[in-house]
């Protein structure tokens, strides 16, 4: 056991391989300009770990910010996804320079890897980025993850970065995510408020909806609510997680050694195959498609799931899409969707042989197939929909 190992707090002991994700806040300042000082402890941190045997992956937010200040002439509507295109084609360059430097200050280089949905939902696609990643890790180069935002559109989008570091730890099959933030951790309410406690541990499973998780950075496009769901699509799958602040000395390693932010447990007795743990990781933020008692009773004994047996749809997902599949206001199961959002209203509580006259086509007699869902136990974190 290396020094570093001796130190890991110990809910992390035996942990090797790690992803870190820092958001805009923590890498950029108000002005846009890149946070040299927080940047260089984050790099100095990630150098230590990598030459103690960990591998690190790093998801970095912060290109978007870094280029909304060049856009002087002709600056598109906050929200627009033009902004975040341009912005990111700019700001993501500089971005990596200075990572860039930083690591070779250390006699250690990083390398960039661009990602969208695509390449999470995409099985061949996935299978190639993890192999490039474990060729970089085993070279003691860290990579560093960013989703493509200056060609992401609605459909490709992963959401925000919590969701791709959640499923960049899937893929890299981390022992550990980290997420490093504004706030100390998670707590039991607006942490503004008098008597807000931080919550140290969360034990897998436990019930959080009555914590307000709303709030959203100035800068990022996620909050702590996201962060959360995002946690919650790893700890199924056996992947430790937790919610630290960047105001700690070391961002990065205080965490890892000392009971500090929040710590969420992970499943410890659920073993899915690859497939169902892709399935699950790539799995979109706030869709769902609800089904009927007799579609529920069909897919629990293994069945696909067909148009006759929905109710009702939410969320923008797309053909190829992972959604929750819900039923009684709870979901409990993932799935592949062969059709779109918009698709799906339409043939909704239709018979398979109707879906052409409704259409004009017919990709598929089911929605869902039954090699492409898994199913939640009732044990497996699942979460209400409200």
């Amino acid at each position: 056991m290396n020094p570093m190992e001796k130190k890991l707090r110990s809910e992390l002991v035996g942990c090797k391989r790690i992803v870190v994700k820092v958001g805009s806040q923590v890498v950029t300042k108000k002005s846009g300009k890149c946070d040299l000082r927080k940047m260089r402890i984050i790099v100095e941190d990630i150098c230590e770990l990598v030459d103690m045997g960990f591998e690190i992956v790093l998801v970095s937010s912060g290109a978007v910010n870094v280029g909304k200040a060049f856009l002087k002439k002709m600056l598109p509507r906050e929200g627009r996804i033009d902004l975040q295109q341009s912005a990111s084609s700019i700001g993501q360059p500089k971005l990596i320079n200075k990572y860039s430097n930083l690591f070779e200050d250390h006699q250690h280089i990083c390398s960039q890897i661009l990602l969208t949905h695509d390449d999470f939902r995409n099985r061949k696609r996935f299978l190639h980025a993890k192999q490039t990643i474990d060729v970089l890790l085993k070279n003691k180069v860290t990579p560093i993850l960013n989703e493509n935002d200056s060609i992401s559109y609605t459909e490709i989008t992963v959401g925000d970065n919590d969701h791709l570091a959640a499923s960049a730890a899937q893929m890299v099959n981390a022992d550990a995510l980290l997420i490093v933030t504004s706030a100390m951790g998670l707590f039991n309410k607006n942490p503004e408020e008098d008597g807000a406690k931080l919550i140290k541990k969360v034990q897998f499973g436990e019930n959080l909806e009555c914590i307000e998780m709303s709030a959203k950075t100035d800068v990022g496009r996620g909050g702590m609510e996201s962060k959360v769901h995002a946690v919650n699509k790893v700890t199924p799958l056996g992947i430790k997680a937790i919610i630290s602040s960047k105001e700690n000395n070391r961002i990065v390693i205080d965490p890892l050694t000392k009971e500090v932010g929040t710590f969420f447990g992970p499943q410890t007795h659920y073993e899915p195959d690859h497939r169902k743990a892709w399935l699950i990781s790539t799995k979109k933020l706030n869709c769902f498609i609800e089904v009927d008692k007799g579609a529920y009773e069909a897919m629990k004994q293994g069945h696909s799931l067909f148009p006759a047996g929905i109710v009702n749809a939410q969320g923008d997902f797309y053909k190829g899409d992972c959604v929750d599949i819900v039923y009684n206001n709870e979901a409990f199961a993932v799935g592949v969707t062969e059709y779109d959002r918009t698709e799906v209203d339409q043939i909704q509580d239709k018979q398979s042989g109707e879906i052409e006259s409704v259409l004009g086509y017919k990709l598929s007699d089911m929605v869902i197939l039954s090699a492409n869902f898994v199913l939640i136990g009732e044990n497996q974190n699942d979460q209400r929909i409200s």
